[in-house]
């Protein structure tokens, strides 16, 4: 006879085992090591990274508040632009205070002007760091219906981007009287009838 506690079927619950595991890397405690000094090495990364940008926000947040070191027209945005009509002329105006002729560019394209100006400027500290500032505009313009897009002209004097165009001399229109219909008689205001 078989004894049952010597052998045991194969659809029975298999047995716990205790026997001591090693494991495959005999280096398993350095490979751990070495993980946590990277992982301690990324985090310190990520904390400078954080304090640097916590030091740019303090800086760009006193350089927006210091209104006397923000030029106009950075403060503003896009440069404000006038519009005038005479009885001969167009005129628009922008203050571009901060660009110059070469930053500038006024394109006609039918009846629109498309006026942008960009600019950069890098600029190194005594200590050694460095600041960018960077300016763009571009604004769009329609020419009147009674202006002359052939003609458009374009100067810049003191910080004042000007365009003009000459209007167009209207048609004379021949003048005459409407008679007015009365609708009581049918007759007209005139005297006359219909």
């Amino acid at each position: 006879m078989w004894s049952s506690s010597l052998f045991q079927p194969s659809f029975s619950t298999p047995m716990a085992l205790r026997v001591p595991v090693s494991a495959l890397w005999p280096q398993s405690q350095l490979i751990c090591v070495q993980m946590e000094n990277e992982m301690a090495r990324q985090m310190d990364n990520m904390r400078r990274s954080a304090d640097l940008m916590n030091q740019l926000q303090h800086v760009l947040r006193r350089e927006v508040l210091d209104t006397d070191k923000v030029p106009r027209s950075a403060a503003r945005g896009a440069p404000s632009c006038k519009v005038e009509k005479d009885g001969q002329h167009f005129y628009a105006t922008l203050e571009v205070e901060d660009f110059t002729p070469e930053e500038l560019t006024v394109k006609q394209v039918g009846r629109k002007v498309l006026l942008s100006g960009k600019k950069e400027k890098k600029e190194e500290s005594e200590e050694g760091s460095y600041s960018y500032r960077y300016q763009e505009f571009r604004r769009e313009l329609e020419l009147p219906e009674d202006v002359n897009p052939e003609e458009l002209s374009c100067s810049l004097n003191n910080g004042q981007l000007r365009i003009e165009a000459p209007r167009k001399a209207l048609p004379s229109v021949p003048e005459r009287v409407v008679p007015i219909k009365s609708d009581v008689s049918g007759r007209l205001k005139n005297g006359e009838e219909e």
